[in-house]
């Protein structure tokens, strides 16, 4: 697996909003007009849509502190490797796992995730039923899935526009350039920035992720020589 084809399935997993997403989209528009200027610039909003369940959140939690790119790779290898269920998961040597490139602490992670799961301490169904600040403390019982990661789960996976995880370095830093701000926000800048886009801030994250992979796009750096690839 080379690095093209990390980036050729990533790629892929791009697609067009759903028709809640762009209602979504035009009533952020209509509360705050200069997001419009994502898509002007960006061009039209694409974005990722994960199925719910395990397999989804362990994705996620490979992607905690790593680009997109790094975490894809990781994350092909392990599903290569094993059938992602708890039960394998908690069946797996360590050595095993370490050998697709999870680190020691993502291992554990994985390990306390499926246990929780075998045991019934965590039922990822029940998540569907609960509000989101509920939802979040349910996952976030298991140490090593923090909040990052449960409102991401929460928004790729549960579709719920409410979540915006506003501790996201690519949301941070797209809203810092689509508002040219002189310092990039910190979750409570943006939490406090965004309010009035509320219950629709999940748009507001897609936008900037969007706008963020256009800003470190080889294209966009050759044009501006300020961005890089992740």
């Amino acid at each position: 697996m080379t690095g093209s084809d990390v980036a050729k399935t990533l790629d892929s997993e791009l697609l067009p909003p759903s028709a809640e997403l762009r209602q979504a989209v035009a009533v952020l528009y209509g509360r705050d007009p200069s997001f419009q200027r994502v898509e002007a610039e960006a061009g039209p909003l694409t974005v990722r849509s994960w199925a719910a369940g395990f397999p989804s959140l362990v994705r996620i939690i490979m992607g905690q502190q790593l680009s997109s790119r790094a975490a894809q790779a990781i994350f092909q290898r392990l599903q290569a490797e094993l059938e992602l269920t708890p039960g394998a998961i908690a069946a797996a040597p360590d050595t095993t796992l370490k050998q697709v490139g999870l680190s020691r602490a993502k291992i554990a992670t994985c390990q306390r995730l499926s246990a929780a799961i075998l045991l019934g301490q965590l039922n990822l169904e029940t998540l569907v039923a609960l509000p989101d600040a509920a939802a979040v403390e349910h996952l976030t019982q298991i140490k090593g899935i923090g909040v990052w990661t449960a409102e991401v789960y929460l928004l790729f996976c549960l579709k719920r526009l409410s979540s915006f995880p506003a501790s996201d370095l690519a949301v941070q830093v797209g809203y810092q350039r689509l508002k040219a701000l002189a310092h990039r926000p910190t979750r409570k800048e943006l939490m406090a920035a965004t309010d009035l886009l509320h219950p629709y801030r999940g748009a507001a994250a897609h936008l900037l992720w969007h706008y963020y992979r256009h800003l470190a796009s080889p294209k966009a750096a050759d044009s501006s020589g300020k961005c890089r690839t992740p």
